[in-house]
């Protein structure tokens, strides 16, 4: 199998070099460019100590830079074009696992990369292929007959039993396989042959006559063609939903197989790819001439450099007045004290030509970025206080504080049984309605709402704080002592207000007379101290988002102390995802042609909510080893997690990671 799979990949992947050697042509040209704009570093390029010489050598740095850049271009095009996907439909969690040892021993434990969750497979790549599972792309519990009806329709052929229209799963007799002879039976096994002993069902009479019809229509000789039929009703359909699925992504230029190896993952790109950035105001400045001071300057900073200086006044004053007297980079107005001439290919000197009017601030700092990344690079910096900041080493208290302060969500049951008429309420008064609601939409109005944007800083609180916060002055998450007061605490019975993680002794005091028998009567299974998550009409020193805030005071909350507070900006950066995939939505509603593009937009809604949030300390990284001492230390190490022994003596090492870079803004 694996030999095959590597045959087809080696012909995919001569097909796709072929299909994008303009592509390669290009890279390898900008390389050799490269390699002739830089004459004199190439010699250094060859040396030892490169590492020292490049801090030595400002030009070679710049040269290593660069082809670094190339270089990796190259790599993550091989790699894209050289690895052929291997998709299967909840092959991670069965499969895979079934024929692991053997697997592993074709392809080797060298040079895979491989991505484990919960015991299953996500993804295992070599360098040629990728194998990768249909149900990581969709929404947990989906059937492959459900996934087959969302891409491609139900079947709709009124005879169910002469169908030949592929959209329908086909059967096969399993159990009756019992050594690969069987395959070569001439006739068609009788209906108990299709019964099947693990789920103890058997097909229907009409599920039989259409295999019936399908031995007939075929003309199958053997079961082997059946099998193959039914193999072939797999595969063809799922392709076409998977071209349908890849169709969606590449709404958004995302490739399924190549951006991501989950839905989750997917729905990030396309939550951030939705994400507006605000422009500079372009307003034009006050008209000036160019100061001659900084034009005879620059004159004799290109003599000292041994440059060609052919630049005119006339040259600026033109270009001012085109750029309309602001800076190409940041926008910001021009005048005779900021304003620079930059110089777009530095190896060359001023010249008419290779000059983009700009403040000096940019001039400085651009040096020899490509234009276009400067440009946005400074666009990045103009919308900082708009976007969610990922919590670096800097910041080191605020991650801990806030993973201290997250409690996690109630699930609560007010009352298992109401009746209309009949069920008692709130003081003997009688229930009269039974009401059910559905928070509609409630993962996209969460990402949709205001969010903590912006470097995150800590200050201590200060006597007016409370009042900042209600008057909207001051956003991010103040530390405090909060609590209910007495009259209240009738009014929040039904669900207190606060929700905190606490360790608790089920003692009587505690858990009440009836529960503690109760956990004295189970012996040796009696609930031990532990921390549970429970709610509670005060907290102390916990860390309270200040919207939330804003309503505990609005509901009659007290503050009766107050520590410090997490300064951010409050900005609705996922605003214009929120609407995408709402409008998205509403749109598949109204026209049924689009109900494909909604249900897939809800999916990603709600997927992008989820990866927002996901904890990645809790990621694990896999080794295989085969050495015994190296077993041994892997196993009595700190990060050590679990291990599988396979068939050749190797073992496939699961360990936290030692190192784990957080960008996710919650955890």
């Amino acid at each position: 199998m694996i030999a095959y799979i590597n045959k087809v990949s080696d012909d995919i992947s001569n097909y796709h070099k072929d299909k994008f050697k303009a592509i390669y042509y290009s890279i390898n040209k900008q390389l050799s460019t490269l390699e002739g704009a830089y004459p004199k570093v190439m010699v250094a390029v060859s040396n030892d100590n490169i590492n020292k010489k490049r801090k030595e050598n400002s030009e070679l740095d710049r040269y290593l830079k660069i082809k670094d850049k190339i270089s990796k271009d190259i790599e993550t095009l091989d790699q894209i074009l050289n690895q052929t996907p291997v998709v299967g439909f909840n092959t991670g969690s069965y499969d895979i696992n079934l024929i692991k040892n053997e697997l592993f021993s074709a392809i080797g434990t060298d040079n895979i990369k491989h991505i484990i969750k919960n015991g299953g497979y996500m993804a295992i790549s070599t360098n040629t292929f990728k194998m990768l599972d249909i149900i990581n792309y969709v929404p947990a519990g989906t059937s492959y007959a459900k996934y087959l009806n969302t891409y491609l329709g139900e079947c709709k052929c009124e005879d169910k039993i002469r169908c030949t229209c592929e959209l329908s799963k086909g059967v096969f007799p399993y159990e009756y396989i019992t050594s690969f002879d069987v395959l070569n039976e001439t006739t068609l096994p009788p209906k108990s042959a299709f019964y099947s002993k693990l789920r103890c069902t058997n097909i229907s009479d009409d599920e039989y006559k259409r295999v019936q019809f399908v031995w007939e229509h075929y003309q199958m000789k053997t079961i082997k063609d059946l099998l193959i039929w039914y193999n072939n009703l797999d595969v063809g359909p799922f392709i076409k939903a998977i071209q349908k699925q890849r169709e969606l992504f590449k709404r958004f230029d995302l490739d399924m197989f190549c951006d991501g190896v989950s839905l989750p993952g997917l729905s990030e790109k396309v939550m951030y790819k939705t994400q507006e950035l605000i422009f500079p105001s372009k307003k034009p400045g006050k008209p000036f001439d160019f100061p001659e001071k900084r034009y005879l300057g620059y004159i004799k900073q290109d003599e000292e450099a041994k440059r060609d200086f052919a630049m005119t006044m006339q040259h600026l004053d033109k270009l001012l007045k085109k750029q309309k007297y602001i800076c190409n980079y940041c926008y910001c107005k021009l005048n005779e004290a900021n304003v620079s001439a930059d110089r777009i290919n530095n190896k060359k000197g001023h010249e008419d030509g290779n000059i983009i009017i700009s403040c000096v601030a940019c001039n400085v700092a651009r040096k020899d970025m490509n234009i276009k990344a400067f440009r946005y690079k400074k666009l990045i910096e103009f919308n900082a206080d708009r976007l969610v900041y990922s919590i670096d080493e800097e910041e080191s208290d605020i991650y801990r504080k806030m993973k201290a302060n997250i409690a996690g969500g109630p699930s609560i049951i007010f009352n298992r049984y109401a009746k209309r008429n009949e069920t008692l309420i709130r003081g003997g008064k009688m229930c009269k309605k039974v009401i059910g609601y559905d928070a509609n939409a409630l993962y996209l109005w969460c990402l949709g709402n205001e969010m903590p944007c912006g470097r995150l800083t800590t200050i201590d609180a200060y006597d007016t704080i409370i009042d900042d916060i209600k008057s909207d002055k001051i956003f991010g998450f103040l530390e405090c002592d909060i609590e209910t007061p007495e009259h209240l605490k009738d009014y929040f019975s039904e669900m207190t207000p606060i929700f905190k993680n606490v360790e608790i002794d089920p003692t009587e005091e505690v858990i009440g007379k009836h529960m503690f028998d109760y956990n004295q009567s189970r012996g040796k299974n009696m609930a031990k101290k532990s921390r549970k998550l429970i709610g509670s009409y005060f907290g102390k020193q916990i860390l309270i988002y200040t919207p939330l805030l804003k309503w505990y005071l609005q509901h009659g909350m007290v503050i009766t102390k107050t520590y410090s507070f997490i300064k951010a900006n409050s900005h609705r950066p996922f605003e214009s995802f929120m609407n995408q995939v709402s409008d998205a939505r509403r749109g598949g509603d109204v026209d049924d042609t689009k109900a494909m593009i909604a249900d897939m937009m809800k999916l990603v809604g709600n997927a992008a909510f989820g990866r927002s949030g996901m904890d990645m300390s809790k990621h694990k990284e896999v080794e295989f080893l085969s050495n015994a001492k190296t077993i041994y230390n892997a196993t009595e190490h700190f990060t050590f997690s679990s291990k599988t022994e396979l068939n050749d003596g190797t073992v496939e090492m699961v360990k936290s990671k030692r190192r784990i870079k957080l960008r996710n803004p919650i955890h």
